[in-house]
């Protein structure tokens, strides 16, 4: 997978839902952001450009988010595609807003994982390193790395977030790869979601 090369938006690697086994090897937990999926693509030439997951629909955002491209360009380099979410400070129902002329709340964006990095494709290697990688951008407000902890128990974990008003979890092996289908998103058992009563 390292002769991948950096040619425009990706189909992003889906969750599956977790069925109640045992999770062997070292996994990681992260808040669910009910949010809209976004990659944030820096092209070789420079350009920036803001895509969804969705690319059947041509989920070109680039000029409904234009308002965010020059703090994106401030710490992400060139040949690089980031997958995060795309939040609100108002919640789900009101991201609609952020692509209109007033937009009534302020954008989120949460920063999950690197499938390039300065023209390299970042998919073989593991989620750990891909990881190491993330933290050296210098990430500027309304872009925030996205915060995780060791799994430790499911369920524990699960109403902690809860709790803190997260829609559920993804928990995601450390040692996962992030993998790229041509035609449709590839689904991964090694990257969970998890919400209540499920």
């Amino acid at each position: 997978m390292s002769e991948v090369k950096l040619k425009g938006p990706v189909w992003l690697m889906q969750p599956i839902p977790y069925f109640g086994e045992t999770l062997r090897e070292k996994w990681i937990v992260e808040p669910k952001i009910d949010g809209w999926r976004l990659q944030i693509i820096r092209y070789p030439s420079g350009k920036l450009e803001f895509w969804g997951r969705r690319l059947e629909k041509n989920p070109n955002w680039t000029d409904k988010l234009e308002f965010l491209v020059e703090t994106a360009k401030k710490f992400l380099p060139s040949g690089t595609i980031l997958d995060s979410e795309l939040y609100s400070t108002g919640g789900r129902r009101f991201i609609p807003s952020l692509f209109g002329k007033n937009p009534k709340v302020a954008p989120l964006i949460f920063i999950f994982d690197v499938i390039f990095y300065q023209g390299k494709f970042t998919g073989n290697l593991p989620l750990e390193k891909r990881r190491q990688i993330l933290k050296k951008f210098h990430l500027e407000p309304p872009f925030y790395l996205i915060k995780y902890s060791n799994l430790k128990d499911i369920t524990e974990d699960l109403l902690r977030m809860i709790k803190k008003g997260y829609e559920g979890i993804v928990v995601k092996k450390l040692s996962s790869l992030y993998q790229l289908a041509e035609d449709g998103p590839m689904a991964t058992a090694d990257w969970r979601k998890i919400k209540p009563g499920r």
